[in-house]
């Protein structure tokens, strides 16, 4: 029977932002120690309501970025792509953190 290694909590951080902010933003981010992350396309769809209280575009493009993480470095994670994704500016994406209770693979 194979042992499961314990990494402590896990936590996906998955950050949506315009097209193109990620080429810029990954370098710095490898410089925080990730193992790795998922970038996907997208394309946004927000009613106009959603839109004057979050700031995104409609139908804008979007790439969205997925990283599993320790809990230790979430923090540090979100830091790095908030300062760098201008994340407090309206339209400039939007980040959430979510628990990972079981990883396979």
């Amino acid at each position: 029977m194979m042992k499961r290694k314990r990494f402590g909590m896990l936590k996906l951080i998955v950050a949506i932002l315009p097209k193109g902010k990620i080429k810029a933003i990954m370098p710095v981010l490898k410089d925080t120690g990730i193992f790795g992350a998922t970038v996907l396309s997208g394309k946004g769809l927000c009613t106009e309501a959603g839109r004057r209280t979050i700031g995104l575009q409609i139908g804008s493009s979007r790439e969205i970025l997925i990283l599993l993480t320790l809990d230790v470095n979430r923090e540090k994670l979100i830091k790095v792509l908030e300062k760098h994704g201008n994340l407090k500016e309206p339209g400039q994406g939007i980040l959430f953190v979510m628990n990972v209770n079981r990883v396979v693979g």
